[in-house]
């Protein structure tokens, strides 16, 4: 399998399915799903029926919507599903959505998703057992008891990966998780300089060992014969992410463009806001152009990362547009 892997949409089960066959016959090693726009857990349930060997994961679901106790049921259920290939990717999501949209207390980021991933641990783990699950800490407080799931787990561990983008999140993942997410608009110089240092510094604290651990970043891919079109879909999306506080370090040499970005955005100007975004930023936050220029551009992640997951554009431009750059990134990077 590659070490590339593929950003799964969402849709009817049948293309669904279809999609993930393709990615697998084209020896992507893995696809993923997002909560932006859907449930990330759904489409893995369909990719499932239509493939065998590729990996399926979130990236991400969000933490702290769902209980601990229903992220660690829906694991055991899709790994069961998919033959031992699933992967839960877990963030915290922005601070505004998980209060305003879900009306979830948010709290300290970091020691909140920690106990998260404890407690998935404990009950896909012990779930079989019928022997009481107990946890008491800053954010839950569990006392399951009287309850045993009859089948037992396919694996003794699932996967756990976290999403990060500033230093505190990634040395979590470090200490806790299985593997780091990268975002697809993470650039090559934060990833150099942010992100492998405080990964390195999080496994050492944690006396954990970097080979046990697995680096999956992510690269937003525009590939189109029309140069000028792909580069103006990238764009789009690299015009919303630099919107966003939670990103604002990743965009700071960029202060002109950002203050274009959301004056545009505050007016409803979409495409005034992607056309903000400087050539440069476009280098620096995307691949975007031919087959070839985008398969040059991506190649420097693969000497950073474990995995690389190739992402189309997906914010301010039309579905059937991102679908069309999903199916190109199939048959551009399919071994």
């Amino acid at each position: 399998m590659s070490r590339y892997s593929l950003a799964l949409g969402a849709g009817p089960a049948g293309e669904v399915a279809k999609l993930a066959a393709d990615a697998e016959a084209a020896g992507f090693g893995a696809l993923w799903t997002s909560e932006m726009f859907h449930d990330p857990f759904s489409p893995l349930a369909a990719a499932a029926t239509g493939t065998s060997r590729i990996g399926l994961g979130t990236s991400i679901a969000l933490a702290f919507v769902r209980s601990p106790w229903v992220l660690a049921l829906t694991a055991l259920d899709l790994d069961a599903m998919s033959g031992g290939r699933f992967v839960l990717g877990l963030g915290t999501g922005l601070k505004r959505i998980n209060e305003r949209w879900h009306g979830i207390a948010y709290g300290k980021p970091t020691p909140h998703i920690r106990e998260v991933v404890q407690i998935i641990r404990l009950i896909t783990e012990r779930a079989h057992e019928g022997e009481p699950i107990k946890f008491s800490g800053q954010f839950y407080n569990l006392d399951i008891q009287g309850w045993r799931r009859p089948q037992p787990p396919i694996r003794e561990r699932i996967p756990i990966y976290l999403a990060g983008v500033r230093e505190g999140m990634i040395r979590a993942a470090a200490s806790v998780a299985d593997g780091l997410l990268g975002h697809p608009i993470y650039s090559l110089r934060w990833t150099r300089e942010v992100v492998v240092p405080a990964l390195a510094r999080g496994l050492k604290e944690a006396g954990r060992e970097r080979a046990g651990f697995e680096l999956g970043l992510g690269v937003c891919c525009a590939v189109d014969t029309d140069v000028r079109r792909a580069r103006r879909a990238a764009a789009a999306t690299i015009a919303f992410y630099a919107t966003v506080k939670t990103y604002e370090p990743l965009f700071a040499s960029f202060p002109k463009e950002v203050r274009a970005i959301q004056e545009a955005l505050l007016k409803g100007d979409t495409s005034g806001a992607a056309e903000a975004v400087s050539d440069d930023m476009i280098d620096t936050f995307a691949a975007a152009g031919d087959a070839d220029h985008v398969r040059a551009q991506v190649k420097p992640y693969l000497d950073l990362a474990d995995t690389v997951c190739l992402s189309p554009p997906d914010q301010l431009i039309e579905p059937a547009e991102t679908e069309r750059y999903r199916q190109a990134l199939l048959e551009t990077f399919g071994e």
